[in-house]
C-alpha cells in the first residue's frame, strides 16, 4: 500500500499559483472543486459521435461544479480508442468490470457501457458531479422495469479508501481521461492508481491526458516510481497523429514489480 507521505511533490522554484508547498498538508479531495451555482440549462446538451456506437452520446454539461462538468478532448480520444478496440475484437469488454476515474460528465464510462451490455461499469468522481453523471447515464442508458443499467455512478475521492460499492478486487479495466490538471491532487491520484493496481494484479489501465502546463511533468515523475508507461500504438490508423497534434497523449500503465 502506498502512503500519501511517500508521494510528496518535489519542490519547485516556480512562482506559479499551481505550485504546492511540500511542507503543507494536502487538501481533501472534495476541497479541490468548490461548489458554484449550476450553469446548465435544459437546452445545453452536447452530442459526441463515437464510431462503433449506433447512437450519438448525449451529454448535459455544467461548468458550475468546476472543470469536471465539461467534456474535454482526452475523454473523446479515450472513448474512440476503446470503441475501436471493441470493434476489431468484440470480446474486448465482454463481462469486464470497468472503473472510470475522474469521470466528470460520465462520457468514457457511458461509452464503455453502451459498447458492451455485458460489462459492469463504475463511473466515479467527487460528490458534486454525481448528479450530472447520473443525468447523462440515464440520457444514454435509460433504466426500465425490464432492463437494469450497467453503468453505475459512484463517489470516489482520490487517495481515500475505495468505496464498498465498487468491487475493487474484480476490476479488470481502469479508464482515466484528463485527470492531470491540479497539482495538489497529483499524489492522491498516484495513490489511487496504486490502490487499484497492487503489485502482481493483472489489470489494464488506460490513461489519456492533454499537455497543458510544465507543472504536469511532476505528476509523471511521481507516477514513474510505481508504473511503466507504454504509448498506445494499436489505435485506428491516423488517430494517434491527429490527437498528438492536439497535445493529447494516450498510454497504458503497468504496475512495476517492486
Amino acid at each position: 500500500m502506498v502512503a500519501i507521505s511517500d508521494l510528496t511533490p518535489p519542490r519547485s522554484r516556480s512562482t506559479s499559483v499551481s505550485t504546492t508547498n511540500s511542507d503543507a498538508a494536502l487538501p481533501s479531495f472534495e476541497s479541490l472543486a468548490p461548489p458554484r451555482p449550476p450553469t446548465t440549462k435544459a437546452a445545453e446538451e452536447t452530442h459526441v459521435l463515437v464510431d462503433g456506437l449506433k447512437d450519438v452520446v448525449k451529454l448535459k454539461v455544467d461548468a458550475g461544479p468546476g472543470c469536471g462538468g465539461i467534456a474535454w478532448p482526452a475523454g473523446e480520444v479515450l472513448s474512440r480508442y476503446i470503441a475501436y478496440r471493441h470493434q476489431i475484437n468484440p470480446s474486448y469488454l465482454r463481462n469486464k468490470k470497468i472503473l472510470e476515474l475522474g469521470s466528470g460528465t460520465g462520457l468514457v464510462g457511458i461509452v464503455a457501457g453502451m459498447l458492451e451490455p455485458s460489462a459492469e461499469v463504475w463511473a466515479t468522481d467527487q460528490s458534486i458531479l454525481l448528479d450530472l453523471m447520473e443525468v447523462n447515464a440515464e440520457l444514454n442508458l435509460p433504466t426500465s422495469t425490464t432492463q437494469r443499467r450497467n453503468v453505475h455512478i459512484a463517489e470516489y475521492n482520490w487517495g481515500e479508501q475505495v468505496p464498498s460499492t465498487i468491487p475493487i478486487e474484480n476490476i479488470d479495466v481502469v479508464l482515466a481521461a484528463d485527470c492531470v490538471y491540479f497539482e495538489p491532487a497529483f499524489p492522491l491520484l498516484v495513490k489511487t492508481l496504486c490502490d487499484l493496481a497492487p503489485i502482481g494484479k493483472e489489470i489494464e489501465i488506460l490513461f489519456c491526458w492533454k499537455k497543458r502546463r510544465k507543472a504536469d511533468k511532476r505528476f509523471f515523475i511521481m507516477l514513474k516510481k510505481y508504473f511503466n508507461q507504454y504509448i498506445i500504438e494499436d489505435d485506428k490508423s491516423g488517430e494517434k497523429e491527429i490527437y498528438n497534434r492536439q497535445g493529447v497523449n494516450l498510454v497504458k500503465l503497468v504496475r512495476k514489480k517492486q
